[in-house]
């Protein structure tokens, strides 16, 4: 007997949405194969998007993610830059055919949270390779990819934080496995979650772990009505043998003694060149420039003259200025503020904070743990985003906007469609 043919496409786009975790720090640029393979999937079946319930979440979701688009086009219209500008921002309106699609259908829950799972997995082994076989000294680094060519295409950065998500949904998957009381998979889920997390700590990336306490907080509060003084102990052993493992990692400590180290000696008024102090020399720099153009913004290239300025005015170091004259803000809320003003800024605010509020509510009216599930793996995944982007412009680079837009309608999709069915 043939499956329906309804069953078919949705096992098929379950898959594809599923191999987008899987291949996503598999290889350099993994992340950009399965948003192709969905869009073209989503306008192959745009004819039947008229059919689709438009609930006020949905139309909040299209409006935040269009606007926040419109916000870089009229900038660059106003501006008269280049239309090159508005290439980056222009995925996240392309992930909206596939938020679309995947209303129509919606993911498999087994599929999907599988597919989170492997990637994790894959990512923790691929880090540890990189760092034990290719001696690369930080995970998802290329500076060997004339050796390797396999590191080709991967930000450490980047990489790290994509790491951290992945993990802490793996982590967020294992909860409701362990609800369920099926061991095998709370196991194997768990491992994922200390593999994916363990990743983004060999890659260096520090920004990647700001918001990790804030995440496991909200999963305790969000899970507090299963914790019983079991679960509490074994949880306690668990998160205190992983961060003793962690401690004992030489790379890890060394990133953040380096870090500790850089702070001291900027507060000092010396080391302006080194990583933490490009920071904080291009954050002033971007705040003095919101202060010229609040509303609307400086654009980016007037942004360049008046980093210029501040420079010889002595308000920012120059030599950080020279070396990092066209280089973004690496705080994606200044650089927006910078570049857009406030009207920016607020688009920005809506991508993040309209997503997270769905899931929140979603969360609380649902009726089933698979539900909580998946809005729990949403909030983590807006909320540690959110800690990304207060260190590094991450939607200024091709990976972070791919990454959080398909992610947030992937989470989106599946969190409404199981809403209302529930209705």
């Amino acid at each position: 007997m043939t499956l329906p043919r309804f069953l078919n496409r949705e096992i098929i786009i379950s898959l594809l949405v599923a191999s987008f975790p899987i291949l996503c720090l598999a290889y350099g640029k993994g992340y950009n194969l399965p948003p192709i393979l969905l869009l073209v999937a989503a306008l192959g079946f745009c004819w039947q998007f008229n059919t689709i319930n438009y609930t006020k979440q949905v139309k909040w979701v299209l409006g935040s993610f269009g606007i926040y688009f419109l916000t870089y086009l009229a900038s660059t219209l106003y501006y008269g830059v280049s239309f090159s500008e508005i290439d980056m921002p222009s995925r996240i309106v392309l992930v909206l055919p596939i938020f679309l699609l995947l209303l129509l259908y919606p993911p498999k829950i087994n599929i999907l949270t599988s597919g989170f799972i492997i990637g994790s997995i894959i990512t923790g082994i691929v880090a540890m390779i990189h760092i034990y076989d290719f001696k690369t000294g930080r995970a998802f680094s290329d500076v060997l990819k004339n050796i390797h060519p396999s590191l080709k295409g991967y930000m450490p950065i980047q990489s790290g934080n994509m790491a951290m998500t992945l993990g802490l949904i793996s982590l967020t998957i294992s909860i409701n496995y362990l609800i369920q009381k099926s061991w095998w998979r709370f196991t194997f889920s768990l491992i994922a979650a200390f593999l994916g997390i363990y990743a983004s700590f060999l890659s260096g990336a520090r920004g990647g772990w700001v918001f990790l306490p804030l995440a496991v907080v909200y999963l305790a509060f969000s899970n507090r009505r299963l914790i019983t003084k079991k679960i509490a102990l074994v949880s306690i052993l668990v998160l205190g043998t992983a961060v003793f493992s962690l401690s004992q990692n030489k790379e890890i400590t060394t990133r953040l003694n380096s870090a500790m180290n850089q702070v001291i000696q900027y507060q000092k008024g010396h080391d302006e060149n080194s990583s933490l102090g490009v920071r904080f020399e291009l954050w002033k720099s971007a705040i003095y420039t919101t202060e010229q153009h609040p509303i609307i913004g400086a654009g980016y290239q007037v942004r360049e003259v008046l980093r210029e300025k501040w420079a010889h005015e002595g308000l920012v170091n120059s030599q950080v200025i020279k070396n990092f004259l066209d280089s973004h803000s690496h705080n994606q809320f200044l650089e927006d503020l910078s570049v857009r003003g406030v009207i920016g800024l607020t688009a920005l605010l809506a991508i993040f904070i309209i997503p997270l509020g769905i899931f929140i509510v979603n969360h609380r009216i649902a009726n089933s743990p698979q539900q909580k599930m998946i809005n729990q793996c949403g909030a983590i995944s807006v909320i540690m985003m959110i800690g990304y982007c207060l260190s590094q412009a991450m939607f200024r680079h091709n990976s972070g906007i791919i990454f959080y837009s398909l992610m947030t309608v992937i989470l989106l999709a599946t969190s409404i469609s199981m809403r209302e069915k529930q209705s």
